[in-house]
């Protein structure tokens, strides 16, 4: 009876994975599903197995047994063929060191034509020889994702054809477009690298310099973004002397750009009588200075022939008349003071407003939590007719304004807006619709808060959705920034609560229990 029931389990199950992922929408839960019912099929097919007498005595019983025979083997052969094709990875180590980054895998799924990767890695390195059997993986489930490894000491030749020089260098080619990755196993610039491939082009950021901008034209080879490093020994004068990028720069900013394949460049806007055309988005970051009236037409012209702009404006820049003018043609406004929530924000600091929830739009598709460090209040004003508006991040509505000086300026009227994007007809023209995202913060893409959970997530999304780059996989940026645990104000409570107050008080609980039952 247990036998019986067991052969029956067995069936449902095998039965039930198979259905399970055929109808599963995704292919890597389908292929577990799959490697379920075969890992229940065979099973079943032993337990009926071993029931089955050696000998019958029958006639025919030798054709019988050899049918049989023939027929488990046929089984089985299905099954590993069925296996083969919805071939799925496990990786059981702690770490997950075999499990490729989330980066990678998305390009890898999203692959509509065949990428072709030449992996010149080092056998004696343990990290590249991990980085090939990821990769091999990946090439063994995807079919357009074409690999091979090739140990640098051994292949010499066809380094060589290949101009590579260096350890584990990576080779990416497709639709006659190449891009290297020399020394690394960071399989995230795999990811990258396989991107900038594909897009056939350099969409050009162009920044809006000569207002006190934090965007620097010295081009730096070497930045250290995560730790200082001195350039002379202790005892050497001068040698205080550092290359670490400074918090209010926006190197990691144009790191993150430069690995989806984009380029930056300074804009002088004294100097600029109109846009360059090849500009797919201009970004004005941080200014400390206002535009002049000939500025403010530069960027009124830009708008009007269907111009892509991103402003990003901290508390302490002066709107003048003209610009607020320009923002209320299409109902916005900038807001004086400092926006302080004492709801949601980063740790204790109030002024640090934290943004967990955001409305559909593709700018905020998969983000999660955003702080924004001195944030300036916005307004939509009024909705102007072909022009749609979308409040991208809100503060709570127990949030009020305080002035840069400290003073309070009053409680405001229910969430204050953060994030505004716009896009539609400019007023009176009937051209190219133009692009807007306005921000009323700066530090959010400096070097300091840029690494801050998903805020580079954010304003490289928000530059891609201007640049109408939205038909490739979202990748989260690289940070260049050590992995940090940050919490909420609310959540630093919840935090509080439970390790220091509950967890303890109920092992008290727990002990005054045994202690009277075993009084």
């Amino acid at each position: 009876m247990i036998e019986k029931l067991i052969q029956v389990v067995l069936f449902v199950l095998a039965l039930g994975f198979a259905v399970a992922g055929a109808f599963s929408a995704d292919e890597d839960t389908a292929n577990v599903f799959y490697f379920g019912a075969w890992c229940a099929a065979l099973l079943l097919i032993f337990a009926l197995a071993i029931r089955i007498p050696l000998y019958l005595r029958l006639p025919a019983s030798g054709v019988w047994n050899a049918g049989i025979v023939l027929a488990a083997f046929g089984i089985i052969l299905l099954a590993n063929i069925a296996l083969y094709r919805h071939d799925t990875h496990f990786d059981v180590t702690l770490s997950g060191r075999f499990t490729a980054p989330p980066e990678l895998e998305t390009v890898a799924r999203n692959l509509k034509t065949d990428v072709h990767l030449t992996y010149f890695y080092n056998e004696q390195d343990d990290d590249a020889r991990t980085a090939k059997e990821v990769l091999a993986a990946i090439a063994h489930k995807r079919s357009h994702f074409r690999f091979r490894a090739l140990d640098l000491d051994k292949e010499v030749v066809v380094a060589r054809d290949y101009g590579v020089q260096v350890y584990n260098t990576v080779v990416v080619e497709a639709e006659g477009h190449r891009a290297e990755v020399p020394n690394t196993v960071d399989l995230r610039e795999v990811a990258f690298a396989i991107q900038r491939v594909l897009s056939h082009k350099n969409p050009v950021v162009c920044f809006f310099v000569g207002h006190g901008e934090p965007y620097e034209t010295v081009d730096r080879t070497h930045w250290h973004l995560s730790h200082v490093e001195t350039l002379q020994a202790r005892d050497v004068p001068g040698g205080g002397d550092t290359i670490e990028a400074p918090p209010a720069g926006v190197q990691r900013l144009k790191l993150a750009l430069e690995r989806i394949g984009y380029v930056d460049r300074a804009l002088p806007a004294p100097m600029v009588t109109a846009v360059p055309n090849d500009c797919a988005v201009v970004v004005d970051l941080g200014p400390r200075r206002a535009y002049t009236p000939e500025e403010m037409k530069v960027l009124e012209n830009y708008l009007a022939r269907g111009g892509r702009l991103l402003l990003m404006y901290d508390p302490d820049f002066p709107v003048s008349p003209e610009l607020g003018a320009l923002l209320r043609k299409i109902g916005l406004e900038v807001g004086d003071g400092v926006v302080i929530d004492p709801v949601n924000h980063y740790e204790a600091e109030e002024d640090k407003v934290a943004v967990p929830y955001y409305p559909p739009h593709p700018i905020t598709q998969d983000l999660a939590l955003t702080v924004f460090p001195g944030a300036r209040p916005l307004r939509l004003a009024e909705r102007i007719p072909g022009i749609a508006a979308t409040v991208l991040a809100s503060t709570s509505k127990d949030s009020y304004l305080r002035a840069i000086n400290g003073a309070r300026l009053g409680s405001s009227e229910g969430p204050v807006a953060l994030v505004i994007a716009e896009q539609g007809q400019w007023p009176g023209e009937a051209g190219k619709p133009f692009r807007l995202v306005l921000m009323g913060n700066a530090s959010i893409a400096t070097n300091a808060f840029f690494p801050y959970v998903s805020n580079g997530d954010l304003v490289v999304a928000t530059i891609r959705w201007l640049a109408e780059d939205t038909n490739g996989p979202r990748l989260k940026p690289l940070t260049y920034s050590l992995p940090e645990l940050r919490l909420t104000h609310h959540e630093m409570q919840i935090t509080f609560l439970v390790l220091v107050v509950f967890l303890p008080l109920a092992v008290a609980l727990l002990g005054g229990v045994v202690w009277w039952r075993r009084r």
